[in-house]
């Protein structure tokens, strides 16, 4: 029984070899092709949309009713008007504030010019009636030596001297006051200084009326609307710098190795099929997105056309570099192993295996860039080959 079972399977091993030899011995019918030595433009084609990196919220810091806004996508230029709060109170504020700035310039001006001059007046009138109050008392104190005036008299002579010298001693203070930087001339301009600085911020307060853009950009939201009454503080609109556009977009991940920091596109908005624009790779994730495959890149442009604006889905065509003459093959005919990629080659009739180091790809062609020339020998078969399994060409 047991020299029956090894019968059998030395019966079969031998017919196995035998068939496997067959197998080798006969030749598998295949296509020959020869690789194409020609031009090859790679494209890259996406979808992306209008991000903005950068807002910035304008509040405005007066309460009031706002009377001006400007539309959501509207360009605006730096200084220009974007909304306009009416503050009730700030005119009649600006009026009174004026007018105490012209009386306080006005006091000023009197105690320097006018005022000045008449104390100078009044000290020159006080020392000549001292003079007199002087020869007065003098000679009444004459006549009384010699009984020819009385004594009441001279206490009069006396007492109008002392009311003399203090109204010089009076006029002299009066005159030192208003002097330069005397203490009138000091309170006078601190009054002046109290009422500018009052009308400063109230002119200010009627400045801050007007809300204007502080750069180059576009209202992206309008946070207030017209007619309503918005508090100190409130936000009134957010604008984006017009530069801090930029287009982001998600490519499958078989194209990363054609991707490159400043790449060309040729940018497409679908809003303005019409009007086409260049834009350069700025970013390229160093992740791809497991669940949809795809890297994401970013573009950036110096210039920016005006029409475009944030949300705006637009199309891109990125241009990869051009190859006058090049090894070209059909995509159906690469094969890959881990990471290597090789081709099946008839050389004396037999199919062997030949690694090859790829390019760009296109459509359904290939750019090989070492391992093929023009006189290689493609095998194209619709079955699976063995190394060195015997071939012809049908």
């Amino acid at each position: 029984m047991n020299k029956k079972l090894i019968s059998t399977l030395l019966l079969g091993v031998v017919l196995g070899a035998g068939g496997n030899y067959y197998l080798q011995q006969r030749p598998t019918k295949v296509a020959l092709i020869k690789p194409q030595i020609s031009q090859l433009q790679s494209t890259i084609l996406a979808t992306g949309q209008v991000k903005n990196r950068a807002h910035t919220t304008l509040h405005n810091e007066n309460a009031g009713l706002l009377s001006k806004v400007l539309e959501e996508g509207t360009p605006v230029s730096k200084g220009q008007t974007i909304a306009f709060i009416t503050d009730k109170d700030v005119e009649s504020l600006l009026q009174q504030q004026q007018a105490n700035v012209n009386n306080a310039q006005l006091k000023l001006s009197r105690l320097q010019t006018i005022e000045r001059q008449q104390t100078e007046l009044k000290v020159e009138q006080a020392r000549i009636l001292l003079k007199q109050a002087k020869r007065q008392l003098a000679d009444t104190q004459a006549l009384a030596q010699q009984q020819l005036t009385s004594q009441n008299n001279l206490i009069t002579a006396q007492e109008t001297l002392s009311l003399r010298e203090k109204e010089l001693a009076t006029a002299l203070l009066q005159q030192q006051a208003v002097q330069v930087q005397g203490l009138d001339e000091q309170t006078a301009l601190n009054q002046l200084q109290q009422a500018q600085a009052l009308l400063k911020q109230t002119q200010i307060r009627q400045q801050r009326q007007t809300i204007i853009s502080p750069f180059d950009g576009v209202v992206t939201e309008r946070k207030a609307n017209v007619g309503q009454y918005v508090k100190q503080g409130e936000a009134i609109v957010a604008l984006s710098p017009q530069q801090a556009a930029e287009i982001i977009a998600n490519v499958d991940e078989r194209w990363l190795p054609q991707l490159s920091l400043n790449q060309t596109a040729s940018v497409i908005a679908d809003a303005f099929p019409q009007q086409a624009f260049k834009a350069q790779i700025s970013y390229i994730s160093p992740t791809v997105d497991n669940s949809r495959g795809t890297v994401e890149i970013r573009l950036q442009s110096s210039q920016w056309p005006t029409f475009l604006q944030e949300g705006m889905t637009v199309s891109l065509e990125l241009l990869n570099k051009s190859f006058q003459k090049t090894v070209i093959i059909p995509s159906r005919l690469l094969q890959q192993t881990d990471n290597q990629y090789w081709v099946w080659l008839a050389k004396n009739q037999r199919a062997e295996r030949q690694n090859v180091r790829i390019g760009l790809r296109h459509l359904d062609q290939v750019q090989i860039m070492e391992g093929l020339d023009e006189n290689s020998q493609l095998i194209d078969s619709p079955t699976p080959l063995q190394a060195k399994q015997s071939i012809q060409a049908r």
